[in-house]
C-alpha cells in the first residue's frame, strides 16, 4: 500500500488514485487516440507503472501536456518521475537519482526513459541525457515495451556512476563572473533562440533564489540556471518594452528538451575549461 507520510509530496510515491489521475489523467487511458492507425500498438502507461513498482521504482511526480484539441484530452504526452524508496541508490551530489518516463497515447511520441536527478533543496527535477541516455532507451510502441522498460532502468542505473562523476567534475570547476555571464547568455539562447530576444538578462538566469544556491562552481550555476529557466517567475521586459514575468515551462516536450540542452551546454562548458 502506498502511504503518504506527511513529507514533501515529491519524497513519497504518488497515490495512484486520485493524485496520479489528477496530475496526469492520460496515464489512465484505456485505449489509443481513436484516429490513430490500427498498426499502433497501445500499451497502457498504468501497465508500465505497475511493472516498475514490482521492480522497486515508484512514481513521485506526474505531469502532462495540455491538449490543444478537445478530442485529444486524455491521450496527451505525459511525464512521470520514478524513485526507489528503499535507499538502495546513492545520492548524486545533493540530488536523488530518478528514472524519467515520457509517453503518450495520441501518437505524438514513442515512450522514452532517461536518467533524472531531483534536488532536495528546491524541489526541482532535472533530466540527464548522458551515458546511454535517451537515444538507446527510446522505443516505439510494441509488444516488448514492458520488458524494454525494465531493461532500460538497469541501463540507467549502470550510468549513475558516470553521472556522479560528471557532477563531481562540474563542482570542481569555478566560474568567474564573466564566465557565468557567458553561460547565462548561452542558456537564454536555448529557450529564446537568441539571448538578445530573451526578456531577462544573463545575470538573472544564473542568480540564486535562496542562500543554499550560492556558489561560483559550474554545478551551482547549472542548478540555478535550470531552475530559473524552467520555473519562470523572473521579472523582465518584452522586446516591445512591456513589463512581464517569465512563465514556467509546462509542456512535457519543451521541459525535457531544455533540460537536455542545458546539461549538454554544461558538459561543453566543463570541457572547454578543462582544455583551457
Amino acid at each position: 500500500m502506498w502511504k503518504h507520510t506527511g513529507l514533501n509530496r515529491f519524497s513519497v510515491p504518488l497515490i495512484p488514485k486520485p493524485q496520479l489521475r489528477r496530475d496526469a489523467p492520460s496515464v489512465y487511458a484505456q485505449g489509443a487516440y481513436p484516429k490513430l492507425s490500427d498498426r499502433y500498438h497501445f500499451i497502457p502507461t498504468t501497465d508500465i507503472v505497475e511493472r516498475l513498482a514490482l521492480n522497486g521504482w515508484f512514481p513521485v511526480y506526474a505531469h502532462e501536456t495540455r491538449a490543444r484539441l478537445a478530442d485529444r484530452v486524455g491521450y496527451s504526452k505525459h511525464l512521470l518521475r520514478f524513485r526507489r524508496m528503499d535507499g538502495g541508490l546513492p545520492m548524486v551530489g545533493d540530488t536523488i537519482p530518478e528514472i524519467v518516463l515520457v509517453n503518450s497515447h495520441d501518437g505524438t511520441s514513442s515512450y522514452a526513459l532517461s536518467a533524472g536527478l531531483f534536488r532536495l533543496v528546491c524541489g526541482n527535477g532535472m533530466v540527464i541525457p548522458s551515458g546511454k541516455g535517451l537515444n538507446l532507451l527510446r522505443r516505439r510502441h510494441s509488444g516488448r515495451v514492458l520488458d524494454d522498460v525494465i531493461e532500460g532502468t538497469y541501463e540507467i542505473v549502470e550510468d549513475l556512476p558516470a553521472i556522479a562523476a560528471q557532477v563531481d567534475a562540474f563542482r570542481a570547476f569555478p566560474l568567474t563572473p564573466a564566465q557565468q555571464q557567458t553561460y547565462g547568455s548561452a542558456a537564454l539562447a536555448l529557450r529564446w533562440g537568441r539571448a538578445a530576444h530573451a526578456p531577462v538578462m544573463p545575470e538573472q538566469i544564473t542568480a540564486p533564489r535562496r542562500l543554499e544556491d550560492r556558489g561560483d562552481d559550474l554545478w551551482s550555476v547549472f542548478q540555478r540556471t535550470q531552475e530559473n529557466l524552467t520555473k519562470g517567475g523572473l521579472p523582465g521586459r518584452a522586446t516591445t518594452g512591456r513589463r512581464l514575468t517569465t512563465r514556467a515551462i509546462t509542456a512535457v516536450e519543451a521541459s525535457v528538451g531544455i533540460n537536455k540542452a542545458l546539461w549538454r551546454l554544461t558538459e561543453q562548458t566543463a570541457g572547454l575549461k578543462e582544455a583551457a
